[in-house]
């Protein structure tokens, strides 16, 4: 291949995207995700201070706290998902799934007892 060859396939690789863009994409999406996390926890912890502080009364609500980690742990499940299809190894599909099932049984959980199926 000649420079003229490799430039042209790299261009239609990019899709019109630079490296820069490519690397400020990643980043904005590493920050996105960390700062998801860290809310997901602050909201889980204060509200779990508010059960500490009313002494089971009515203001800890355990399906929120559930709903949080449900989110967090989709959101970690398909991270490692995406990552198996692109680098095909097993330890992120079985992170992926594990992952994604816990997020999913705690989603289930919490619509079963909000509707009155489960008490």
């Amino acid at each position: 291949m000649n420079k003229e060859e490799i430039l042209a396939k790299s261009r239609a690789e990019n899709k019109g995207q630079d490296e820069r863009e490519k690397q400020v994409l990643i980043k904005a999406g590493q920050i996105a995700f960390t700062v998801g996390g860290v809310m997901c926890m602050l909201i889980a912890l204060f509200n779990s201070i508010l059960e500490m502080v009313d002494q089971g009364g009515t203001r800890f609500d355990p399906k929120l706290n559930t709903l949080l980690w449900a989110i967090y742990l989709s959101m970690l499940g398909s991270l490692f998902l995406y990552k198996y299809i692109k680098l095909k190894k097993k330890h992120e599909l079985i992170l992926a799934i594990v992952l994604l099932t816990i997020s999913l049984a705690g989603t289930v959980w919490v619509a079963l007892t909000m509707t009155g199926v489960l008490a």
